[in-house]
């Protein structure tokens, strides 16, 4: 009768009377398979981005699947599956590649059942038969803690309840007793009271103050007037007599010229011309009846006068050029400046205690 062999870890089943003068050999092939499943180390190169099958036969103990602590290794250059066996099995695994690409162990067969392993951690996982289950993918409930658990380079948590940290990500919501701010650390709060671990500073310089952006050392202070007396309403000021100084100012006629302009008729004062009168000359026939006669007349001298023409219109001189003027003026000066009534939020600086 033929040998059967176990689904999980491929021992040889004899059967009864079967292997004659083979036995010890074939013996000695399952310790060496049940030594492998139980101690045994692999480290399995994955290179590059083909998905890859760990061997497996039949009471070989040099099959790749036989080892119960696998590494794998080499850079990835795309998204691989690893398979194993599709048997009831658990394995310790090191994601020990490189490349930024995402390893998954997967019972053959069964793909869409694999769980991917994060690159440099180790996991435990065991399989099913049809799919993987990884220990450390949320499956653990309350730890003991002895001494500490170093979270990467970064963080690590005490069995004191002592949390060290040098970068947390996160909105820290719930987080209590947290070093977030070294002691003497101050901040601006908008709230009536400083938050627990915090001492309002009531430095009177601080009262109505407000708040002014440097480029240098900060924590200075300065200046006297308050908040509420600069910014409490409307100011105005009004008859004021306010020098205006145009001292630098000259004034060159040089440069000035009238330009030329005839006067039309509309734009002359109404006038007429006077005049006197010229002699009279009569005349006629002579008595002889022959010769004509001419008697000159002198009459009286008499004014005469032309109608009245023109019209007093105006008239301009266009000017030409510039000037500089120089002198100093006052003028009463009526002032009112805008309500400044600003909106505020009450805020209070607090110490880190």
């Amino acid at each position: 009768m033929a040998s059967n062999y176990s689904d999980s870890l491929k021992l040889e089943l004899m059967a009864t009377g079967a292997n004659a003068n083979t036995w010890g050999t074939n013996t000695n092939n399952n310790l060496s398979t049940i030594d492998a499943f139980t101690a045994g180390y692999l480290s399995k190169s994955v290179a590059g981005s083909a998905d890859v099958t760990l061997t497996t036969n039949n009471a070989d103990p040099s099959a790749e699947s036989s080892n119960k602590v696998i590494e794998f290794t080499g850079t990835l250059t795309g998204d691989i599956k690893v398979f194993v066996p599709a048997v009831e099995n658990n394995y310790i695994f090191f994601n020990n590649t490189s490349g930024s690409h995402t390893l998954t162990v997967a019972p053959t067969g069964h793909s869409s059942n694999g769980v991917p392993i994060v690159q440099g951690a180790h996991t435990i996982q065991y399989c099913t038969g049809n799919k993987i289950i990884d220990l450390f993918a949320n499956s653990f409930g309350a730890l003991s803690l002895k001494s500490e658990i170093d979270v990467g380079n970064n963080i690590k948590l005490f069995s004191n309840g002592v949390v060290d940290a040098t970068n947390f990500v996160g909105n820290g919501a719930g987080l209590t007793g947290v070093g977030e701010f070294p002691s003497g650390t101050k901040a601006l709060f908008v709230q009536t009271a400083a938050p627990t671990g915090f001492t309002t500073d009531t430095t009177s310089t601080l009262t109505e103050c407000c708040l002014q952006m440097v480029s240098g050392t900060g924590g200075g202070t300065g200046g006297s007037d308050t908040f509420s007396t600069v910014f409490g309403g409307s100011k105005t000021a009004t008859g004021t007599n306010v020098p205006i100084d145009v001292s630098s100012l000259s004034l060159d006629s040089s440069g000035l010229s009238a330009g030329a302009h005839t006067l039309s008729v509309p734009e002359i004062p109404s006038h007429s011309h006077s005049g006197i009168n010229a002699p009279s000359n009569f005349g006629g026939p002579d008595a002889g009846g022959g010769a004509t006669y001419v008697i000159a007349i002198p009459p009286q001298p008499q004014n005469r006068a032309t109608g009245n023409t023109g019209g007093g219109g105006s008239h301009s001189h266009p000017f030409s050029g510039s000037a500089n003027l120089s002198g100093s003026l006052t003028s009463p000066l009526s002032v009112s400046v805008p309500a400044m009534d600003i909106k505020f939020a009450d805020s209070i600086v607090a110490t880190k205690d």
